[in-house]
C-alpha cells in the first residue's frame, strides 16, 4: 500500500512534478533518517509556489488506517447529452479509529467512458460554477483523472452522445475498494473492449467472481450450476484475441483464486468453493477445448530457450493453456490423450518455467501419472535444494485426495528436515495454504498442524509462529471447522514449555 500511496502523489502531480519532488528530495535528505513529512514537504516545495493539490489532506493517507471505498452512482440524461458521476467515499472502522472520526482522503480515480463500439470517448467535464481560484476547486477532469477529495462529489460531462459505458480506477489509479452499480453485460463488454489493460483484467475477475459466488450458493443448496453463456463468450473473445499481451492475456483467463473468493464470504466452506471454482474451469476448458487445443501448438516454438519479455509472455499464455486442458471432471478423469500433452512438454523442456507449468498440470490431473514425472525430476534436482523445494511445493498444494498422507510421508523422505526454515515452508507452510486439503471435513489437516507445532517450536519458535497463522483465521469458517480449528489452537496453547511467539498468537486468536 505505501508504494501505492506513492504512485498516487506521481499520478496528482504528474511526471514532472513528480520528478522536481524527489530530486529536491533526495538534495535535502541523501543520507539521512527522515520522515513522511519530510518526503511530502520536499514535493510541495518543489512546484515553485504552486498548489496543486492539498498536501496536508493527502497525509492523512499516512495517519489514517483503512482502506477506503469508493461508491459510485451514475446517471444519463439522453435528452441533455449529459452524464453525471457521483462519488462517495468512505472508511470502515479499525481497530483504533472509528469510521465517523474519519475525514475524507484526497486521491486520484481515472476513468473512462466507452461508446458501444468500445472506443474511448472525450470527456468533457462541465465547468459551470467552478472557481477561478483552481487551488480551492480540485473537483475537475484532466486527461481522465478525477480528483476526490470530499466524502460525497459530483462530475457532470457534457456533450456525451449516448449512454456510456464506465471504466473505473483505471490503471489501479487509487489503492481503494470500487463498488458501483455496473451490470453483467457491462463488465463483459469492459473485458471485450477497455483499453486500459488493469480495468480489462478486473473486470473479469469482478464478473468471473459475480458467478463463482451465485454457484457456491447453488452448491450449498445441493443445485447444479452452470457457466452463464455470457461468461463463455468473454473467454471466447479472449482466446481469439490475436492482439493483446500475452501476459495480459494468460492472467485474464485465471479465475479468482481459492484465496481471494473466501476472502467475500461472510461464512468459509472450503469444499464449496474449491468444487465451484474447480467446476466452471472444468466447464470452460470443454466449451473451448478445440480452440485451447490449437492455441496450445501454436503457441509453441521450437526454437531454442531465451529470456525475454515477449517469451515469457508466451510461455505464461501456453502454460495457462494446458492448465485448462488438463482440468480433471468431478465425474470424469482427464484423457489419456491430454496426459500425453503435458508429459510431452515436461519431457521436451529445455527451461524450468515449462518443466514446473507441465508439471504442475499432471500432478493436479492424475495421481499415477504424476508420481512419474515426479520421481523423475528428483533424480534430475534432487542436488539443486531451491529446486528440490519446488519439488515438495507441488505435492503440498496437489489439490487431488491423499495430499494429507503424501506430505506425511515426504516428513521423512531425505529431502525434507524440520530443522531447514526453507524445508518447513515449502512442505508444511504450502500444504496449510491448500485450502480444499488442508481444510477437510474431518479435521486431520488440523491435527496435523498440531503435531508440527509441538516438534517445530522448540527447534525454531519464529518459523512455528508463522505457521500457526492459518488457523487464526477460524472465527471466518463454518460452524463445523470453527469448532475443529479452535479446539486446534487450544491443543497447541496447551503445550508444556510452549515459547512466548506462538503462545503470543495463539492468545490473541483465541
Amino acid at each position: 500500500k505505501g508504494a501505492e500511496v506513492i504512485r498516487m502523489l506521481h499520478t496528482l502531480l504528474g511526471t514532472e512534478g513528480f520528478r522536481k519532488g524527489m530530486d529536491l528530495y533526495f538534495k535535502r535528505h541523501d543520507g539521512q533518517a527522515v520522515t513522511c513529512d519530510d518526503f511530502i514537504q520536499a514535493l510541495e516545495d518543489a512546484q515553485a509556489g504552486e498548489r496543486p493539490l492539498d498536501f496536508e489532506q493527502f497525509k492523512l493517507w499516512y495517519s489514517q488506517a483503512g482502506t477506503p471505498t469508493i461508491t459510485i452512482f451514475q446517471d444519463y440524461d439522453s435528452a441533455t447529452k449529459e452524464y453525471t458521476l457521483t462519488a462517495e467515499q468512505t472508511c470502515p472502522d479499525t481497530p483504533d479509529q472509528k469510521s465517523a472520526d474519519k475525514k475524507p482522503f484526497l486521491l486520484p480515480l481515472c476513468i473512462g467512458l466507452l461508446n458501444s463500439k468500445g472506443q474511448d470517448m472525450e470527456l468533457c467535464l462541465h465547468d459551470k460554477g467552478r472557481s477561478k481560484d483552481r487551488s480551492k476547486d480540485r473537483s475537475r477532469s484532466s486527461n481522465g483523472t478525477l480528483i476526490l477529495h470530499r466524502e460525497k462529489q459530483q462530475f457532470r460531462f457534457s456533450d456525451v452522445a449516448e449512454q456510456p459505458v464506465l471504466s473505473l480506477n483505471r490503471n489501479f489509479s487509487a489503492p481503494v475498494n470500487v463498488v458501483s452499480d455496473l451490470g453483467e453485460e457491462e463488465l463483459a463488454f469492459l473485458i471485450a473492449h477497455d483499453s486500459d489493460p488493469f480495468n480489462r483484467w478486473d473486470a473479469g475477475q469482478q464478473l468471473g467472481l459475480r458467478y463463482l459466488l451465485a454457484g457456491i450458493d447453488a452448491w450449498q443448496q445441493g443445485k447444479e450450476y452452470t457457466v452463464p453463456t455470457l461468461f463463455y463468450q468473454a473467454y471466447d473473445r479472449l482466446l481469439c484475441d490475436e492482439e493483446s499481451d500475452p501476459a495480459f492475456l494468460a492472467s485474464v483467463l485465471t479465475l479468482p483464486s481459492e484465496t481471494w473468493i473466501s476472502q467475500q464470504l461472510k461464512v468459509i466452506e472450503p469444499e464449496a468453493v474449491h468444487v465451484t471454482r474447480q467446476s466452471f474451469r472444468q466447464q470452460l476448458s470443454q466449451q473451448h477445448r478445440d480452440v485451447l487445443y490449437e492455441n496450445y501448438y501454436t503457441l509453441g516454438t521450437e526454437e531454442p530457450y531465451q529470456y525475454s519479455a515477449k517469451e515469457a509472455a508466451r510461455r505464461a499464455l501456453r502454460n495457462c493453456h494446458l492448465a485448462y486442458l488438463l482440468i480433471p471432471g468431478a465425474d470424469e478423469p482427464v484423457s489419456k490423450e491430454m496426459l500425453n500433452i503435458g508429459t510431452e512438454q515436461y519431457q521436451q523442456a529445455d527451461n524450468m518455467t515449462d518443466m514446473l507449468a507441465a508439471l504442475k498440470a499432471v500432478v493436479n490431473a492424475d495421481r499415477a501419472a504424476g508420481d512419474e514425472l515426479l520421481a523423475d525430476f528428483y533424480d534430475r534436482w534432487h542436488n539443486d535444494p531451491l529446486v528440490t523445494d519446488k519439488w515438495l511445493i507441488l505435492q503440498a498444494t496437489c489439490t487431488l485426495s491423499g495430499t494429507l498422507e503424501r506430505v506425511q510421508e515426504l516428513m521423512q523422505h531425505p529431502a525434507f528436515s524440520m530443522k531447514n526454515p526453507n524445508k518447513v515452508r515449502s512442505l508444511i507452510g504450502a500444504f496449510c495454504g491448500n485450502q480444499h486439503q488442508f481444510h477437510v471435513k474431518d479435521g486431520k489437516g488440523y491435527a496435523f498442524l498440531v503435531d508440527c507445532i509441538t516438534e517445530l517450536d522448540p527447534i525454531n519458535p519464529q518459523v512455528a509462529a508463522r505457521m500457526v497463522s492459518p488457523l487464526t483465521r477460524w472465527k471466518q469458517y463454518d460452524t463445523h471447522r470453527r469448532d475443529l480449528m479452535k479446539t486446534a489452537l487450544e491443543e497447541i496453547a496447551a503445550l508444556p514449555g510452549l515459547s512466548r511467539d506462538v503462545g503470543e498468537i495463539v492468545e490473541k486468536s483465541l
